[in-house]
């Protein structure tokens, strides 16, 4: 089974995933998105295909699609019969991703070529990024930049970095005043590299698989569990408001097992943006759902019969000063909460993602 979700991104650090191929070319529909889109939507859902996202430039001129595959040659020979778009094989090297991060809006494309095959080679350009942002996190990283995946082809002559924006004024913002550390240099300056080229796009839709083995799990306390059900099975008529508090399910991506985990929380509202807590009751040790946020911001959500995709961040500490006390007339509780640990209990803000 598969389901579209229009206006979103592929989850880049899904698990399960032995290649990814990416096929660029220009028009609306040039590298046949359209039409892979719509065998997808309506035939049999090809062996090994896990996601196919697919990215436009601004002006409609260029198309990019993102297609996460256990097998690359069983995706080659599925692209095949849509487009003549060259599908380059690379998979994930490093990621990176920043805290607090609101929804991306623009995704920026960086791929280098090199003079020869050399995976090692590939590394080490990558690495030398990442002690270069590295550097530029100690001081003041552009507050636009939201993460970057780099990925090395599987020929080893190319590396792309897949950096998710804000939105493209802030990276144009990045651009007209570059870094000009030794760090960075280092990168401009790298033996063997021999192009490299800069694409902002806009996210358009993304298809992914929901296998029967990735129905979402949910919370093992028994009275939650209990919860959860008769919400999902009422849609929302029972279980919405649990003893007068507002609740919500929120099923979000084990960090570990890659497994979707589905729990049920006591919501505020901040006009359109929902608000969590994750107090865990006071324990020592943040909840298992916020845990998974922080390692994956992408997450479903139910609010009575209305089912969205989200994105979460945890609220800054100038936020959470404001909206606090939202959530304790709500849920008093929360403030007892806090003086049994000495962790800072987050607060975190969850954002619809937009339809595209």
């Amino acid at each position: 089974m598969s389901t579209v979700r229009h206006g979103t991104l592929p989850d880049i650090t899904r698990p399960g995933v032995g290649a990814v191929l990416v096929g660029e070319g220009s028009g609306a529909d040039g590298a046949g998105a359209g039409a892979v889109v719509a065998a997808l939507a309506n035939g049999p859902w090809p062996a090994g295909l896990l996601a196919f996202g697919v990215l436009r430039t601004g002006d409609g001129e260029r198309e990019l699609t993102y297609g996460q595959w256990t097998d690359a040659e069983a995706g080659r020979a599925f692209m095949e019969r849509f487009t003549a778009a060259e599908q380059t094989a690379y998979e994930l090297y490093r990621s990176g991703a920043r805290e607090h991060a609101p929804a991306p809006g623009c995704v920026v494309v960086v791929a280098v070529e090199f003079d020869g095959p050399d995976r090692e080679r590939q590394q080490r350009w990558v690495d030398a990024v990442f002690e270069a942002l590295d550097a530029e996190a100690e001081a003041e990283p552009h507050p636009g930049g939201i993460s970057a995946h780099f990925h090395v082809s599987a020929d080893g002559t190319r590396v792309l970095n897949y950096a998710e924006w804000t939105d493209e004024e802030a990276h144009r913002a990045a651009l007209a005043s570059p870094a000009d550390s030794p760090a960075w240099r280092r990168v401009r300056d790298f033996p063997g590299v021999v192009a490299g080229e800069v694409t902002r796009y806009r996210p358009v839709e993304t298809v992914e698989t929901v296998e029967a083995e990735d129905e979402a799990l949910d919370s093992p306390t028994d009275w939650v569990a209990a919860h959860v059900r008769r919400y999902v099975e009422t849609d929302g008529r029972e279980g919405h408001l649990y003893q007068g508090w507002p609740t919500l399910l929120l099923t979000t991506r084990g960090r570990k097992s890659g497994k979707r985990r589905r729990t049920a929380l006591i919501y505020g509202r901040d006009g359109d943006r929902y608000l969590l807590v994750g107090s865990n009751a006071g324990a020592p040790s943040h909840p298992a759902w916020y845990l998974n946020l922080l390692a994956h911001a992408e997450a479903e959500v139910q609010v009575g019969a209305e089912k969205f995709t989200a994105r979460a961040r945890t609220a800054t500490a100038e936020e959470k000063a404001a909206l606090w006390g939202r959530m304790t007339e709500i849920f008093p509780l929360y403030d007892t909460y806090r003086t049994r640990t000495e962790r800072d209990i987050p607060l975190v803000i969850v954002e619809r993602v937009p339809a595209g």
